[in-house]
């Protein structure tokens, strides 16, 4: 690692310690700013996280802003810091409370689940939010002939393809940028190369991206899924933080992911100056709030759902010979 990184590294520490600080990354975040990290998942695991601190003074939380405001509606009181408050996600921008009331006006009556990948004014006008893994699980449970799903046009279509439920996109554009562009062709081409490879797919890819998956489920899952198999070559459509997270983990074995020109540029606004400059100044703007009157609608969606749930796949592709066991 670059010499300028380790000495960044090295007094990111130092900070944390003096300010009893924790620090949380989302696994698309660079990897220097990963082997800093207290807890290192995706958006699930660090909202679980999250409620789990005690006897820390803050959290300095390296994600969108979505993430860390779920972080501070479940951190117990803990302030949550952002490195850089401009990084934003784009997906979650398209289901927005007005256009989900108005999508409400359309299917009166309609529950509505909306994936965790929103902002937080938005979960509040909503019945369920679900995960990449629980989807299905969490949609089929509201008992309804039709559903109100969003902001992830790709999930939205999986989701419909599994289940007998009418699924009426919130907004039929909204995608991931990064994951929307994996192209099947560069995917056969690397299944072709390397014809043992288990592949796995996030459901914000394309359909026939998924299709061609042997596996589809979140980050979290992608992680447990390689670290539980005997295989040793995987092929990973996803953003290239996690990929980068997987092959420092498994020097052993071959991590390919199908492009990697699949950056998050907003999760990557994050930098370990940034971090620092948090925890030496505790500047006011990079404070993540959220009223109290939203935090209580939160929490009563959560209450809700009964519990976050786990990172079960989101399928798992039979064929004749099995090639994982989850």
């Amino acid at each position: 690692m670059d010499k300028k990184y380790t000495d960044l590294q090295k007094r990111i520490l130092e900070l944390k310690a003096e300010r009893n600080a924790l620090i949380f990354a989302h696994n698309y975040q660079r990897i220097e700013i990963q082997e800093i990290a207290d807890f290192t998942g995706d958006s699930l695991q660090l909202a679980q996280k999250s409620a789990e601190i005690t006897g820390y003074d803050l959290i300095v939380f390296s994600g969108v802003r979505f993430m860390a405001e779920m972080a501070a509606v479940l951190s117990n009181g803990v302030p949550v810091y952002i490195p850089d408050p401009g990084a934003l996600c784009p997906l979650a921008a398209y289901a927005n409370p007005e256009k989900l009331r108005k999508k409400k006006e359309e299917y009166p009556g309609a529950p509505v689940v909306v994936y965790m990948n929103t902002t937080t004014e938005t979960k509040t006008e909503t019945d369920r939010i679900c995960t990449s893994g629980s989807a299905i699980e969490v949609v089929e449970s509201l008992g309804a002939e039709t559903v109100l799903f969003g902001p992830d046009a790709n999930l939205a279509e999986y989701v419909r393809r599994h289940t007998d439920i009418e699924i009426i996109d919130i907004e039929p554009r909204g995608h991931c940028y990064v994951h929307n562009q994996f192209d099947i062709a560069q995917l056969m081409l690397l299944k072709e190369e390397y014809p043992d490879a288990i592949t796995i797919a996030h459901p914000e890819c394309p359909p026939e991206v998924q299709e061609a998956a042997d596996i589809i489920g979140s980050t979290g899952m992608m992680v447990q899924a390689i670290e539980n198999s005997p295989n040793d070559t995987f092929i990973i459509a996803t953003e290239m933080g996690l990929i980068q997270q997987l092959q420092k983990a498994h020097p052993d074995k071959k991590i390919l992911p199908v492009w990697e020109g699949a950056i998050c540029r907003q999760m990557k606004k994050h930098t370990l100056e940034k971090i620092i400059r948090v925890l030496e100044e505790l500047p006011e703007e990079n404070l993540v709030t959220v009223s109290e009157e939203l935090a209580v609608e939160i929490m009563t969606v959560l209450e809700q759902m009964n519990k976050l749930k786990g990172q079960g796949p989101a399928k798992k592709v039979v064929t004749e010979t099995a090639k994982i066991s989850l």
